[in-house]
């Protein structure tokens, strides 16, 4: 169990994250500290200084990440497979913290806390009717008692959780992140995450996330496509989208899909815009007669309107954004950029999080040692305005102890 009391002290920690381009894991160390308003009533985001010790990719085995792919998106699956899948997982998540300490020079016992994100693996954010039980529920794996016994150092995890047992969608969590880093500058700012699937957090000039919501895909429709028509991984800064032409008919007709117009809080992923879905968008392009930079040119502004569209009907009302921070992946591409602030309703500034000091690389596992961190001195740290949470719950399973 985490501690009750909430009195913050300097700790170091680890944050670690594979996210859904399972290239590897993504290990960062921090040192994190309370300021002076650090030791809130756990009403309010404590303000918490962050400083970047070392970090780094832990790339997986080739072999691993083939096989692991495979699952993730559908393929053969036995209970077999989840249970090793998992403590296999767990060793290596445990390996990236003892690498990442290695490489910055110091020792397991110079760690405080880890923070594991695991692998995702399925997410149902949704009320769902199983076996006449109605429930909801979310899959992250990477056995955080296989990190503890390897390290020897005490590990949270499973953050998703918590926030789904009261009502939540159990995401976005960065939202905690975001108040805790973008928040005390007196100024109402979006918070934009480009990665696989786009993510907002809106924040007011008092320095509270208002909203957070996926809006959908970012970088996964588009960088389908470039493996599809270029045998490519990825659109680097936009190059294939600019030598195409955007068909204005289609985008259109793919921006009907029925997930843009719900209401958030609302959380999506693979299920939704997965593989299946690109690909059944790759079919419909050639069908058209569109050629490669065509359809990457038209699926890179139908993430650039997703976006500006959800800002439009969803957040514009409760607060006017004027600043976009973003990051991730799609961050690099400059035509994705440019086609967000054409779409977008008013005339938008757009930061990187680099622009504060931030290495948007590792938002996330910084997101992770944030949330560790805080849980661990029993500070409540989802957002229920933007999870849809009925009250405010610390995050994540404590496994270990020195």
């Amino acid at each position: 169990m985490v501690r009750s009391r909430r009195i913050l002290k300097k700790l170091t920690v680890i944050g670690l994250n594979s996210g859904t381009s399972m290239d590897g894991i993504d290990a960062a160390i921090f040192r994190l500290s309370p300021t002076k308003t650090g030791n809130g009533d756990g009403r309010d985001t404590p303000g918490i200084e962050t400083e970047l010790v070392y970090s780094g990719l832990v790339p997986f085995d080739p072999h691993f990440v083939a096989k692991m792919q495979k699952v993730v998106a559908g393929g053969s699956l036995d209970w077999r497979t989840v249970c090793l899948l998992n403590t296999a997982l767990g060793e290596a998540f445990a390996e990236a913290a003892l690498t990442i300490i290695k490489q910055a020079g110091l020792t397991p016992s110079e760690i405080d806390l880890i923070g594991s994100h695991g692998q995702t693996l399925w997410h149902v954010p949704d009320a769902t009717d199983f076996w006449g039980t109605d429930t909801r529920g979310t899959l992250q794996l990477g056995e955080s008692s296989v990190i503890w016994a390897r390290t020897n150092i005490p590990v949270i995890a499973d953050f998703r959780t918590a926030d789904m047992a009261v009502g939540g969608q159990g995401a976005p969590l960065v939202s905690f992140a975001d108040e805790v880093l973008f928040g005390g500058r007196g100024t109402a700012c979006g918070v934009l995450n480009l990665g696989g699937i786009a993510n907002i957090t809106a924040i007011n000039e008092r320095g509270k996330a208002v909203m957070a919501f996926d809006t959908g895909p970012a970088n996964m429709i588009i960088d389908r496509a470039c493996s599809a028509f270029f045998d490519k991984e990825y659109d680097e800064d936009g190059m294939i989208a600019r030598k195409g032409k955007i068909d204005e008919k289609w985008l259109a007709e793919i921006l009907e899909e029925a997930y843009f117009k719900r209401q958030p809080p609302k959380t999506t992923g693979r299920e939704l815009f997965g593989r299946p879905y690109a690909d059944e968008l790759i079919r419909d392009a050639k069908a058209r007669g569109l050629s490669g930079e065509d359809t990457v040119a038209t699926l890179t502004a139908f993430t650039a309107k997703s976006i500006a569209d959800a800002y439009a009907d969803f957040i514009q009302s409760t607060v006017r954004l004027d600043e976009i921070v973003v990051g991730g992946g799609g961050a690099d591409n400059s035509y994705l950029i440019e086609l967000l602030k054409k779409y977008w309703p008013h005339d938008v500034k757009v930061l990187r999080h680099e622009d504060f000091g931030i290495s948007t690389k590792f938002k996330e596992a910084l997101l992770f040692a944030l949330l560790a961190y805080t849980t661990y001195f029993g500070v409540p740290n989802n957002v229920p305005v933007c999870t849809g949470a009925s009250k405010r719950v610390c995050l994540g399973k404590l496994v270990g102890a020195r």
